[in-house]
């Protein structure tokens, strides 16, 4: 189902799911980047209320905040807004260098976010990060209690489990008949019964499609994907759906008549 289409899209084509049925997805305007809700019926409208750019990676906090990147490349400050009213409620400035990823605690209190190839978290309200581990890509389990790292080694994406307070890791088993396209990981991508959404290379295709990574077993079920466009980023709904970004390509015959003289 179509939710909305735009004609231009960042190179982060992200897409959060707020608790109360809306999405958001970053949305170029007029040569800026600007959250924009999109509902389905509706007319697409900005998020958060200023002329500041407005960016991915975001992620949806507590019952009614989120918080995103804000400001010109490169991007290196948090900001935090009611998503009700869109107006901005606190900045972040970790000073850690450009923010790749965010996540946030079931409570919304703690923050994750990566920069700098390590993982991070600080109090959604501000003050000192603490690095927890390495990792280019963060999500947190909706228990709250483990986060799942992506790792670039070499040629591939490696994901590990790591306790959201830092710890001991697990390594989560890898499909190489299945690698991870991780670039565009979003904030709520695992379902509370493991299974984790994510975005494939695959030798049959040269676009991404979506799988279905179960991380126990590290197995990968493909579940969505037409051959004709990327599914770059997706994530669980409160009842169960799942909503994604769908980034395709447009072309065009046309006809040309020579002018009579």
């Amino acid at each position: 189902m179509r939710i909305a289409g735009f004609s231009q899209a960042p190179v982060w084509d992200m897409v959060a799911a707020l608790p109360d049925g809306r999405t958001v997805i970053p949305v170029v305007v007029y040569g800026r980047t600007r959250l924009m809700v999109v509902q389905r019926g509706k007319d697409p409208v900005s998020l958060v209320n200023t002329t500041e750019e407005t960016a991915a990676p975001m992620t949806a906090v507590g019952a009614n905040q989120i918080a995103f990147s804000i400001g010109p490349e490169p991007h290196e400050t948090i900001a935090l807004a009611d998503t009700a009213t869109g107006r901005i409620s606190g900045r972040i400035s970790p000073g850690k260098g450009v923010i790749k990823s965010l996540a946030a605690s079931p409570d919304g209190a703690t923050l994750y976010f990566t920069a700098g190839g390590s993982v991070w978290s600080v109090a959604s309200t501000g003050g000192a990060s603490r690095q927890i581990c390495s990792g280019e890509r963060v999500v947190a389990y909706p228990s709250g209690h483990r986060l799942v790292v992506a790792r670039q080694e070499t040629s591939k994406s490696r994901l590990f489990e790591v306790p959201a307070g830092g710890g001991a890791e697990r390594a989560i088993p890898s499909d190489p008949a299945s690698p991870l396209f991780w670039e565009l990981i979003s904030s709520v991508t695992i379902r509370g019964d493991g299974q984790m959404l994510v975005s494939l290379y695959t030798a049959d295709s040269a676009f991404n499609p979506l799988g279905l990574l179960d991380l126990q077993s590290g197995k990968i079920r493909r579940i969505a994907g037409d051959r004709a466009s990327d599914l770059h980023s997706a994530v669980w709904t409160r009842d169960g759906q799942i909503v994604a970004s769908r980034v395709g390509f447009l072309s065009m015959i046309w006809k040309f008549t020579p002018e009579s003289k």
